[in-house]
């Protein structure tokens, strides 16, 4: 099991989307900071221009992203390698079919952790060079210490770890019944697209994963509450339901012919 999330992880990170998904973070966080400085403060997202706020101002945006990123990263993970026969050869070994699955989990979320430290990273250090480092965070109408910002931002980027692996195990199904890449991420994303439209009603809006992904750290960002513990349970059944099928799938299906 070990030397097959080894090997993964040696795949993830010598995979040139990897690199191109977080130009693409640092580039957004330019631009937005660009727009900003160049007079574009009265339709900005901007509200307190200085380093150590802007991860927590751009926190919401970095779910468009990874609607697009994990079903990519996912698709060259699982499709790519039934269709290529890679799976195969690795079957022919005494590799059990749940360790390759699992493999992958793990692999899926070293991937999003990595693209998530990365994004603090850029944004702190894309803002600091832009605005100063600054005496405050703000973050929703709140105004704390640079240590309670940090502490804040760190914890609300990596509590979005979960409705983003609840996004990967549902791509993970897709994946593993899907004939071609293609037909992976066309499906992912526009399943995930439609999902969007759940809030149009309000009593379905908080089982929607996508809406999860946009505003699940508003939810868990007073640390108690009735409302945050509803949304992580929904979340988390998301993600053992869809394993569970998965798992059942993998188990099953004829990968070797």
């Amino acid at each position: 099991m070990i030397r097959l999330i080894q090997n993964e992880l040696y795949k993830t990170f010598r995979l040139k989307k990897l690199y191109i998904f977080m130009a693409v973070l640092a580039v957004h966080a330019w631009l937005t900071v660009h727009f900003y400085n160049e007079g574009g403060e009265w339709k900005s997202v901007i509200l307190m221009p200085n380093g150590q706020s802007l991860p927590l101002t751009l926190l919401n945006s970095m779910a468009q992203f990874m609607t697009v990123f994990i079903p990519v990263y996912v698709a060259d993970l699982i499709t790519d390698e039934v269709k290529t026969g890679t799976l195969k050869m690795s079957l022919l070994r005494p590799v059990r079919r749940i360790e390759w699955l699992n493999a992958k989990i793990v692999s899926l979320f070293v991937f999003i952790t990595f693209l998530l430290v990365f994004s603090i990273a850029a944004e702190y250090a894309i803002g600091t060079l832009a605005f100063g480092w600054g005496g405050q965070t703000l973050y929703a109408g709140s105004l704390y210490t640079p240590t309670e910002g940090v502490w804040l931002t760190l914890r609300l980027t990596f509590s979005m770890l979960l409705p983003y692996m609840a996004c990967g195990m549902i791509v993970i199904l897709i994946a593993v019944l899907a004939a071609n890449i293609s037909t992976t991420i066309g499906l992912s994303i526009g399943m995930l697209t439609a999902a969007q439209y759940l809030k149009a009603f309000e009593h379905l809006e908080p089982y929607s994963i996508v809406h999860q992904m946009y505003f699940f750290h508003e939810y868990v960002h007073p640390i108690s509450g009735e409302a945050a513990s509803q949304i992580i349970a929904v979340i988390a059944g998301y993600i053992v339901v869809f394993y569970l099928v998965t798992a059942i799938i993998v188990k099953r299906k004829d990968f070797i012919l």
